[in-house]
């Protein structure tokens, strides 16, 4: 409560940030798709005061946005010495997913095949809220410096930030900051920690290839399917005897298919999974151990092995100041309860890294789990947004830049 009524002391109304939220929810759009959502942020943006100069369209559906400073000098409006400021970069993602919403107590159901079960509604309305407060507090920002927000696109896939780097969204940028809500902590916190915070994420894709032929025959053929199911077992044993036990490292085979009847033994077999790591050596390692095992396997079955590797996403990796400054920043206005490093790093990926690998930042946790009662996780059908976080984490934002 005391988060919101300080927004609203800033100028920001709660409430229709709140509508706006569930608006966004209503009408969700899947990645470089976002046209609705894109102008639907225009308007909210323009209606702040902010010129259209300053709100650059960029990754197709995507949207910079700079406030600039307005305090001449060194001095602040108040007149005031000024810290040194950064350049700052604040981060919300776009788009929805393709599941349908399972909400039908909601008046603002998605309308589409399409949902926002990860939450980027709220965080788009997050860094609007705190769009506004800055803003209108921008007498207090050095003119030479500069808050820019990035409305980015497509963070489900193929990597909307890696698009956004590739067209200047960080130029003239000193630091970038991003979050994400998470439902199993407890509202109102904050999580970070140094280092690895999310996990790089390897897509994996094995076709083993056979001879199909009648069930009654299995001689007279080369099975696929016992061929890839050897490969799968032997793959999970990669972890406990190539590699290093200290470097942590996740791998899993979500999608199997083979085949299409009872009687007959297919040509083909399919597997698909990811590995997640922290690590580039553990995960080098890992690629080429799967090539390795997967080919012998096969050929000890008479068949062949064709492996697809896709280096998705890259480790979110935190920048140690950044992040002395998120801790400090947190225990200060949130309070030594409500910031915690437990169960960091996730093996959870975030296309935030690339924003990470061209400039220092940090990206961080806050906790949305409402009244002591877990919400549906991420990505489930079911899943809405905590609107008590809308003024939470509005509020965060600007004590970073400030």
């Amino acid at each position: 409560l005391k988060h919101r009524q300080w927004l609203e002391e800033q100028g920001v109304n709660v409430g229709e940030m709140i509508k706006a939220r569930r608006d966004i929810h209503q009408h969700p759009e899947g990645g470089f798709k976002e046209y609705r959502t894109q102008e639907k942020l225009k308007g909210i943006l323009r209606g702040f005061g902010i010129k259209e100069k300053d709100i650059k369209v960029c990754a197709q559906t995507g949207l910079v946005v700079d406030i600039r400073g307005t305090a001449k000098g060194s001095s602040n409006s108040k007149g005031e010495e000024a810290a040194t400021v950064s350049s700052v970069a604040l981060r919300a993602d776009m788009d929805g997913l393709p599941i349908p919403e399972n909400n039908p107590h909601l008046d603002y159901k998605s309308e589409t095949d399409f949902a926002h079960l990860c939450g980027h509604d709220g965080h788009m309305v997050i860094l609007l809220s705190a769009a506004q407060v800055i803003f209108n507090n921008r007498g207090m920002i050095p003119e030479e410096k500069l808050v820019r927000l990035l409305f980015q696109p497509a963070e489900e896939g193929p990597g909307g930030a890696k698009v956004m780097v590739e067209e200047g969204c960080l130029e003239s940028i000193d630091e970038v900051y991003g979050f994400h809500n998470v439902p199993n902590f407890d509202e109102g916190d904050i999580r970070v920690c140094e280092g690895g915070f999310f996990a790089a994420v390897t897509i994996v894709r094995i076709k083993v290839k056979g001879q199909g032929g009648h069930g009654s025959a299995p001689h007279k053929l080369r099975d696929p399917i016992t061929a890839a199911a050897m490969i799968h077992s032997a793959l999970h044993t990669i972890k406990s005897r190539n590699l290093d036990s200290r470097k942590n490292i996740v791998f899993t085979i979500c999608h199997f298919k083979s085949g299409s009847t009872f009687n007959v033994f297919p040509d083909e077999a399919f597997m698909e999974g990811t590995i997640r790591s922290y690590d580039a050596e553990t995960l080098q390692k890992m690629k080429e151990r799967i090539r390795e095992v997967s080919q012998g396997v096969a050929k000890a079955h008479d068949c062949e092995a064709e492996v697809e590797i896709i280096d998705q996403y890259p480790a979110t990796v935190n920048h140690p100041e950044q992040t002395k400054h998120v801790i400090r920043l947190a225990k200060k206005y949130f309070g030594e309860s409500h910031f915690s490093q437990d169960e960091l790093p996730m093996t959870a990926a975030e296309d935030f890294s690339f924003f990470l690998e061209k400039k220092p930042g940090c990206f961080f946790a806050l906790g949305t789990m409402k009244m002591g009662k877990q919400l549906m996780t991420l990505h489930t059908s079911n899943y809405d947004y905590n609107d008590n976080l809308i003024a939470s984490g509005a509020y965060f934002f600007t004590r970073i830049v400030e």
